[in-house]
Protein backbone atom coordinates (compact mmCIF):
# COMPACT_ATOMS: atom_id res chain seq x y z
CA UNK A 1 0.00 0.00 0.00
CA UNK A 2 1.48 3.41 -0.92
CA UNK A 3 2.57 5.70 1.93
CA UNK A 4 0.25 8.49 0.73
CA UNK A 5 -2.73 6.15 1.04
CA UNK A 6 -1.73 5.18 4.58
CA UNK A 7 -1.48 8.88 5.46
CA UNK A 8 -4.96 9.40 4.05
CA UNK A 9 -6.28 6.44 6.06
CA UNK A 10 -4.75 7.85 9.25
CA UNK A 11 -6.39 11.19 8.51
CA UNK A 12 -9.78 9.50 8.07
CA UNK A 13 -9.67 6.87 10.81
CA UNK A 14 -7.18 8.25 13.35
CA UNK A 15 -7.91 10.20 16.49
CA UNK A 16 -7.01 13.54 14.92
CA UNK A 17 -9.05 15.55 12.46
CA UNK A 18 -6.28 15.60 9.89
CA UNK A 19 -2.89 14.00 9.43
CA UNK A 20 -1.12 17.37 9.58
CA UNK A 21 -2.20 17.74 13.24
CA UNK A 22 0.46 15.21 14.29
CA UNK A 23 4.15 16.07 14.65
CA UNK A 24 6.09 14.55 11.74
CA UNK A 25 9.32 12.92 12.98
CA UNK A 26 10.16 11.13 9.72
CA UNK A 27 13.02 13.49 8.84
CA UNK A 28 14.83 13.10 12.18
CA UNK A 29 17.87 10.90 12.77
CA UNK A 30 16.54 7.45 13.62
CA UNK A 31 17.41 3.84 14.34
CA UNK A 32 15.53 0.70 13.34
CA UNK A 33 13.66 -1.03 16.16
CA UNK A 34 11.77 -4.33 15.93
CA UNK A 35 8.20 -4.08 17.17
CA UNK A 36 6.78 -6.49 19.71
CA UNK A 37 3.51 -8.43 19.48
CA UNK A 38 3.14 -7.94 15.72
CA UNK A 39 2.49 -11.63 15.12
CA UNK A 40 -0.91 -11.26 16.84
CA UNK A 41 -1.95 -8.15 14.93
CA UNK A 42 -0.63 -8.27 11.37
CA UNK A 43 -1.44 -10.75 8.60
CA UNK A 44 1.21 -12.24 6.29
CA UNK A 45 0.24 -10.13 3.27
CA UNK A 46 0.77 -6.88 5.17
CA UNK A 47 3.93 -8.21 6.82
CA UNK A 48 5.58 -9.06 3.47
CA UNK A 49 5.07 -5.56 2.05
CA UNK A 50 8.45 -3.82 2.09
CA UNK A 51 7.36 -0.43 0.84
CA UNK A 52 7.90 2.58 3.11
CA UNK A 53 4.85 3.28 5.24
CA UNK A 54 3.69 5.85 7.72
CA UNK A 55 3.37 4.62 11.29
CA UNK A 56 1.88 6.52 14.20
CA UNK A 57 3.48 6.22 17.63
CA UNK A 58 0.93 6.75 20.38
CA UNK A 59 1.40 6.63 24.13
CA UNK A 60 -1.18 4.53 25.96
CA UNK A 61 -2.35 4.72 29.53
CA UNK A 62 -3.07 0.98 29.75
CA UNK A 63 -0.62 -0.31 32.37
CA UNK A 64 -0.93 -3.99 31.33
CA UNK A 65 2.52 -3.79 29.68
CA UNK A 66 4.03 -1.75 32.49
CA UNK A 67 4.25 1.97 33.17
CA UNK A 68 5.75 2.76 29.75
CA UNK A 69 3.57 1.79 26.84
CA UNK A 70 3.94 3.08 23.26
CA UNK A 71 1.72 1.50 20.61
CA UNK A 72 2.38 1.65 16.87
CA UNK A 73 -0.48 2.16 14.41
CA UNK A 74 -0.79 1.77 10.64
CA UNK A 75 -3.94 2.36 8.63
CA UNK A 76 -5.72 3.42 11.79
CA UNK A 77 -5.18 0.13 13.66
CA UNK A 78 -2.58 -1.19 16.06
CA UNK A 79 0.26 -3.21 14.54
CA UNK A 80 2.54 -3.64 17.56
CA UNK A 81 4.34 -2.04 20.47
CA UNK A 82 7.76 -0.59 21.08
CA UNK A 83 9.98 -2.81 23.23
CA UNK A 84 10.03 -1.67 26.88
CA UNK A 85 13.53 -0.05 26.80
CA UNK A 86 12.58 2.00 23.71
CA UNK A 87 9.18 2.87 25.19
CA UNK A 88 10.84 4.10 28.40
CA UNK A 89 12.90 6.55 26.32
CA UNK A 90 10.10 7.60 24.00
CA UNK A 91 7.03 7.95 26.19
CA UNK A 92 8.10 11.11 28.07
CA UNK A 93 9.25 12.71 24.81
CA UNK A 94 6.02 11.80 23.00
CA UNK A 95 4.00 13.17 25.91
CA UNK A 96 5.81 16.49 25.52
CA UNK A 97 4.76 16.74 21.87
CA UNK A 98 1.14 15.70 22.41
CA UNK A 99 1.25 11.92 22.89
CA UNK A 100 1.55 10.83 19.27
CA UNK A 101 3.70 11.40 16.18
CA UNK A 102 4.30 10.18 12.63
CA UNK A 103 7.37 8.01 11.97
CA UNK A 104 8.55 5.79 9.11
CA UNK A 105 7.77 2.10 9.05
CA UNK A 106 10.04 -0.40 7.40
CA UNK A 107 8.06 -3.63 7.17
CA UNK A 108 9.97 -6.79 8.02
CA UNK A 109 13.57 -7.83 7.47
CA UNK A 110 14.53 -10.97 5.56
CA UNK A 111 14.26 -14.04 7.78
CA UNK A 112 12.07 -12.33 10.39
CA UNK A 113 8.33 -12.01 10.90
CA UNK A 114 8.61 -8.90 13.07
CA UNK A 115 7.79 -5.46 11.74
CA UNK A 116 10.35 -2.68 12.13
CA UNK A 117 9.99 1.03 12.74
CA UNK A 118 12.45 3.87 12.16
CA UNK A 119 12.43 5.27 15.68
CA UNK A 120 13.88 8.78 16.05
CA UNK A 121 16.72 9.06 18.53
CA UNK A 122 15.92 10.80 21.82
CA UNK A 123 18.57 13.39 21.03
CA UNK A 124 16.94 14.28 17.70
CA UNK A 125 13.51 14.59 19.35
CA UNK A 126 14.92 16.88 22.06
CA UNK A 127 16.34 19.08 19.28
CA UNK A 128 12.92 19.01 17.56
CA UNK A 129 10.97 20.07 20.68
CA UNK A 130 11.83 23.81 20.60
CA UNK A 131 10.71 24.03 16.95
CA UNK A 132 7.32 22.50 17.75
Amino acid sequence: MPAWWEEFMHAVTGRVRKHADLPDLRSLTSRMIALERTHYLVDDRERRTRRPRAYILRTETDASRGPHNVAVFSNGRGVGYLPVPAAQEMQPLLDRIGGSAIVNGAGMKTGSIRLWVDLPTPRSIRAFLPTR
